[in-house]
């Protein structure tokens, strides 16, 4: 499946969540670790504002993240309809990578914080099962680096689960993260 409809239903997840939240729920706090809800979603502003850039575009917050994260997303796939763009290299972090590993790491962390989000809110969250595999093995192709896990990296530090635990409970494990965060 192309990767730009695999982080659009991500993105359809995760704006579910979010728009959810009332505005005193913007400030609950999420099971990443210091962030609440209102960080969770300036940070994929920042990410979407940061790719954008990258793409000679811009995008200016309004000071609802919600909205927010749902325009700047929306005119992140409006530049990846072009497939030279997945071509494209990309920054992340210390890394250059093409285009379509950008829109894969952004695909997992959005994903991922969907359910941040909704596990804040105090929602039963169960991910779609197809995007989870996917992001499973995607996300589970990273290097084993401290860039890209731990304190200062990508993801949280991985989390120990037994390798026949549902798909959502291992990739919340892998990301850093306890299915059973209150």
């Amino acid at each position: 499946m192309d990767i730009r409809e695999l982080d659009r239903a991500a993105i359809a997840s995760t704006t579910g969540f979010a728009e959810q939240a009332t505005d005193e729920q913007l400030d609950a706090r999420t099971p990443c670790d210091k962030w609440a809800v209102r960080d969770v979603l300036e940070h994929m502003v920042d990410n979407n504002r940061r790719t954008l850039g990258q793409l000679g575009a811009g995008f200016e917050p309004t000071g609802d993240p919600r909205a927010d994260f749902r325009a700047s997303s929306a005119a992140l796939h409006a530049h990846f309809a072009d497939d030279a763009v997945l071509a494209r290299t990309f920054a992340i972090g210390d890394y250059q990578v093409p285009g379509e590993f950008a829109l894969a790491v952004h695909f997992g962390d959005v994903l991922v914080h969907g359910w941040d989000i909704g596990t804040a809110l105090g929602l039963d969250v169960e991910l779609d099962e197809s995007l989870v595999l996917v992001a499973l093995d995607r996300i589970g192709r990273f290097p084993d680096s401290p860039r890209i896990w731990g304190p200062g990296g990508l993801f949280a530090n991985r989390l120990p689960v037994a390798d026949d635990a549902p798909p959502q409970e291992r990739l919340l494990a892998l990301t850093g993260r306890s299915g059973d965060w209150r």
